[in-house]
């Protein structure tokens, strides 16, 4: 008897709750128009104007400006915070030892921290994969107003497509540098003594030998460039 009475109690109670629902959804609906507004010009005006990367946190009346919204921004600052841990700790500490090696000889006694860096870079390389992955996942189930997407499709490029992009054109050329710098490394050290260091220089008995020589470092030359231009363009964004 009690189970039937409970069950009536229910049913009495359903429509009142689904009338609340009612007048909550309708609620949230009235300010969404003005949400939209209030985060679509906070994104042109903080985000996407200038050339820099800007992503401030937002203040405790911005998120409640921006209701849902909020989530949406979350997406960007949520990459950026992933893609600098991805950046951090091991690797830093790699490439830190590496600006030591500031000679030919040095790198071929060291070998062992070019490779530790090299397989830094690809365990970095794995991790941008996934983070841009399960970015770019989040960011097609977005279902936004047309007026806002636009503006927000900007923001998306800005933030997450120009920041991945070049950080897998630094990391490929971080990848095919240390390549270099190992083949470098074996061929030197291979030549036993037909060559002789002098400071940063390398001296070569034979003409075929520093022909090889000048063949693989103008390749590792070549990737050095490329990587000072990935560093000018991601100081002009930073």
């Amino acid at each position: 008897m009690s189970l039937v009475k409970q069950k009536t109690w229910v049913r009495f109670l359903a429509p009142l709750f689904a009338l609340g629902l009612v007048f909550q959804l309708a609620g949230c609906g009235d300010n969404e128009p003005e949400q939209r507004k209030a985060f679509s010009e906070f994104l042109q005006t903080q985000v996407i104007d200038g050339t820099k990367i800007r992503l401030p946190e937002l203040s405790k009346d911005q998120e409640k400006a921006f209701g849902n919204y909020t989530k949406d921004y979350a997406l960007l600052t949520n990459f950026t915070s992933q893609l600098d841990g991805a950046f951090s700790g091991a690797m830093q500490s790699s490439m830190t030892e590496l600006r030591t090696l500031n000679s030919m000889k040095a790198m071929v006694e060291n070998r062992e921290k070019v490779e530790k860096a090299q397989a830094e870079t690809k365990a970095v390389q794995a991790k941008l994969d996934g983070i841009v992955k399960q970015t770019a996942d989040s960011y097609a189930t977005m279902k936004l107003p047309e007026d806002l997407k636009v503006v927000y499709d900007k923001a998306y490029a800005k933030v997450v497509t120009q920041q991945g992009d070049l950080s897998r054109q630094t990391l490929t050329l971080l990848d095919s540098t240390f390549s270099d710098i190992l083949t470098i490394s074996d061929f030197l050290k291979a030549q036993g003594n037909k060559i002789e260091y002098n400071g940063p220089v390398v001296q070569f008995t034979e003409q075929a030998g520093l022909d090889k020589f000048n063949e693989m470092n103008a390749s590792l030359q070549k990737n050095q460039q490329a990587l000072m231009d990935i560093a000018r363009k991601i100081a002009q964004i930073m």
